[in-house]
């Protein structure tokens, strides 16, 4: 209470605070002045599906490259399988440890032994 009174002494009962006379009536007219012009940039919305079937483009082309390669190894391998079961001789020892070595399955074998015929 007593710093209101020591207050009110100091200073008496005008506002300090003084504001120039039509600053409130042109207030929004400078402030729009000082907002710079930014309109709303234009979305490439167009571009995305063309990203989209790029995509889909090389997917397809890498997808059809393996496929198109490793048939082929695979088959040079057969080959070689062949050609390693003809040189070898009929012991069953010596084609059991090729075929652990080549990790060959049974089913393998199978395809093997029937694609020469």
């Amino acid at each position: 209470m007593e710093e209101e009174k020591y207050i009110s002494d100091k200073l008496g009962r005008r506002n300090p605070f003084t504001v120039p006379e039509g600053y409130f009536e042109q207030l929004t007219t400078k402030v729009m002045e000082q907002i710079p012009d930014r309109r709303p940039k234009a979305r490439r919305v167009w571009m995305r599906p063309v990203w989209w079937a790029a995509a889909a483009v090389c997917a397809l082309f890498v997808s059809t490259a393996a496929w198109l390669v490793i048939p082929g190894e695979s088959q040079q391998n057969q080959g070689h399988v062949a050609e390693v079961i003809q040189q070898s001789q009929p012991d069953d020892a010596f084609f059991d440890e090729a075929a652990d070595y080549m990790m060959l399955d049974n089913q393998d074998i199978y395809a093997c032994l029937a694609s020469e015929y």
